[in-house]
């Protein structure tokens, strides 16, 4: 017998099972009216028989994509296979022209539309959080307008303060000097207060005196000019 070498070891692993188009059974065609498209289809079975050759027993039917293990390949082109169904290995014969050393299309395809489903998954993912993103810079963006807004309130609020400060602090200085020439006034009335009250009490004394000057005056010329009653003795006044 010859072998089979698909690879770098002389065993070839896990084989599958070709689709072949050659050996199908007639291709279903429209009922309904000519010209009607349709496809072949890949879900075909091949026969996996006992012994290598059309006329031995199948042991059964393996579905194209099955994967089995190549143990050797006859010159007439029999690969003897192993299958392995639920744990269990079974050995058969298949002719070498139905397999291949890559999957099928079906598997592929399915691989494919997985990896797609994937990535979609995955885009969607995405545009979520672009959504999501969109949504917290829209709103970010309206809060900056706002802030920047009140920015510019406030800095006029500033000016305005900075002005009234200016005329406060002048106003303050004005009052400040203003404060302190009262103050002057207010110690020289004081001391001119308290210089009529002094000049009072003088002259409440002077007035005093003056007057009781008077009165002893008045009783010294009244005592000295007055007119005797009677004759008296020459030591009597």
């Amino acid at each position: 017998m010859k072998k089979l070498v698909k690879s770098k070891s002389n065993i070839l692993p896990l084989m599958t099972i070709s689709a072949v188009l050659t050996i199908l059974s007639p291709i279903a065609v429209a009922e309904s009216e000519a010209g009607y498209t349709n496809y072949v289809t890949d879900s075909i079975e091949i026969p996996f028989r006992s012994q290598p050759g059309y006329k031995y027993k199948i042991i059964r039917m393996l579905r194209s994509g099955t994967k089995v293990t190549v143990i050797d390949v006859n010159d007439d082109g029999w690969a003897k296979l192993l299958y392995n169904h639920r744990g269990e290995d079974i050995e058969g014969w298949m002719p070498s022209i139905l397999l291949q050393a890559q999957p099928v299309a079906r598997e592929k395809v399915a691989n494919l539309e997985k990896k797609i489903a994937h990535v979609e998954k995955q885009l969607n993912q995405i545009k979520l959080e672009k959504k999501t993103l969109q949504n917290r810079y829209d709103e970010t963006d309206e809060a900056l307008k706002l802030a920047k807004q009140t920015n510019y309130e406030l800095e006029k609020q500033l000016e305005e303060i900075k002005t009234l400060s200016g005329n406060t602090i002048q106003l303050n200085d004005e009052n400040r000097e203003m404060a302190q020439r009262i103050q002057k006034l207010e110690n020289e009335s004081t001391i001119l207060n308290e210089q009529i009250e002094q000049s009072e009490d003088v002259v409440k004394r002077q007035w005093f005196l003056t007057g009781g000057g008077v009165l002893l005056l008045g009783l010294i010329i009244g005592r000295l000019f007055r007119i005797p009653s009677g004759r008296k003795k020459w030591n009597t006044l």
